[in-house]
Parts: structure tokens; C-alpha cells; sequence
């Protein structure tokens, strides 16, 4: 206890003013516990003639301390008069405390400030690495999508990059599905999309189904499922 640790203190250091050559091994848990009793019945006003017995007190220090007996009286009445008054203290202390934690307690936690634009501002200039990356993946799913949408733009002379990349997109990336959806009409595309546009003339039109699935086995080596998943060569002369 905090109150035991006081009492200690304050008897080690007057024992070893008054009696320097005195043997404190005496000096235990039992006559501290001794000491703080007697403080504790004498209340914060400390000693008197009333109500402190400085014979008997005296002669029970003397037990633990010998040579005890001849620090002057009223040199002891002092040193427990001012344990009186620094114990009453650290009791004012201590009662205080749970208080105090209990109003810290039910005080309501303020949120936290929200951040100001600028400061927001100044944390993704600080951070880019967030942006950096989605730039990074974008630009990789690009480069990904090109050869798919140079065909597009060579089968059908309408489409625009941004159309030919919306379509490939749609389609994951799956050329031979992108071609279906323009062909069929299935995808409408960005806004500046027409779809095939058959009121074109024909150099500008695109391909029929079966002209563009004929463009693509010849120009990309694609494998013809119909015909036994084979590509037609010719025969290699004996």
C-alpha cells in the first residue's frame, strides 16, 4: 500500500538521522504496520497528550530498534506528527482518484476533426503510389487489348480506337466474340458507335459473317472448328 510505503520511508530516514549506528534490521513489515496503526487512530490531527501514548510507543520502538529510547520526545511527537499530516494527504489523494477516472470516464470522446481539402490534397500528392498503380493497371490492360483491336479497326474501317477498345473490353479481351457482337449488331457500344452501318457503300461496310470468318482463318491462322479443328495446307509434292 501506498499509505505502508510512506510510513516506512519516514522511519527509515529518522532512525537513521537520529541513531546512524543503529541496527535497522528490526525495522519490518510488522512494526510498520504497527506504526501506521497508531497514525491512523490518531486521526489528521495527529499526536497529543489526549490521545498518543509516547511511553508505550516508545518502549515498542525500543523492542525493534534499540537505542530508540533516547531520541528526545518531543522530537518523536514531531516526526509523527508530520507522518500524520503526510498520510492524511496521500488519503485525499487516493479518494480523489477513482473520482477523477470516473468523470474521465463519462466524458464523451470528441471525433476525430475531419480533414481539411488542402490537407487531403497534400496526402495524395504525398502518397501516389495508390494512383500509380491503377495507372500502371490501366495502361497494362491497353497494351493487352491492342493487336485485338487492330483487327478490329482493319475488318471494320468504321470504328474508332475508343469503339474497337469498348467492344474488346465487353468481350474480355475474346477477339472472335468482339467480332460476333459488332457483326450481330448484340454490342451498341460508346455513344459515337453505329454498329455495322449497312447504308454504307460496300468498300466501307463491314465484312459479312462468312467473309470475316474467312479473313481471320487466312490472316491469323485461326482454327476452323467446323472442319475437325485443322488447318488446310497444301500437300508438300513427292
Amino acid at each position: 500500500m501506498e499509505l505502508e510505503r510512506i510510513v516506512s520511508a519516514a522511519l527509515l530516514a529518522f532512525v537513521q538521522t537520529h541513531l546512524p549506528e543503529a541496527d535497522l534490521s528490526g525495522l519490518d513489515e510488522v512494526i510498520f504496520s504497527y506504526v501506521l496503526g497508531v497514525l491512523e487512530d490518531l486521526g489528521p490531527s495527529g499526536p497529543s497528550e489526549e490521545n498518543f501514548d509516547m511511553e508505550a510507543f516508545t518502549e515498542m520502538m525500543e523492542a525493534y530498534v534499540p537505542g530508540f529510547a533516547h531520541i528526545p520526545r518531543g522530537t518523536v511527537g514531531d516526526m509523527m506528527q508530520k507522518l500524520s499530516g503526510q498520510l492524511s494527504g496521500a488519503r485525499n489523494k487516493e479518494n480523489l482518484q477513482p473520482q477523477s477516472s470516473e468523470v474521465q470516464g463519462q466524458m464523451p470522446v470528441s471525433p476525430e476533426p475531419l480533414q481539411r481539402p488542402e490537407k487531403l490534397k497534400e496526402e495524395t500528392r504525398a502518397s501516389p503510389t495508390a494512383s500509380g498503380d491503377t495507372q500502371d493497371e490501366a495502361a497494362g490492360a491497353e497494351e493487352e487489348l491492342l493487336p485485338g483491336v487492330d483487327v478490329l479497326l482493319e475488318v471494320f474501317p468504321t470504328c474508332s480506337v475508343e469503339q474497337a477498345q469498348w467492344v474488346l473490353a465487353k468481350a474480355r479481351g475474346d477477339l472472335e466474340e468482339a467480332v460476333q457482337m459488332l457483326v450481330e449488331g448484340k454490342e451498341e457500344g460508346p455513344p459515337a458507335w453505329d454498329g455495322p452501318n449497312q447504308d454504307l457503300p460496300r468498300r466501307l461496310r463491314g465484312p459479312q459473317k462468312d467473309e470475316l470468318k474467312s479473313f481471320i482463318l487466312q490472316k491469323y491462322m485461326m482454327v476452323d472448328s467446323a472442319e475437325d479443328q485443322k488447318i488446310h495446307r497444301p500437300m508438300a509434292p513427292r
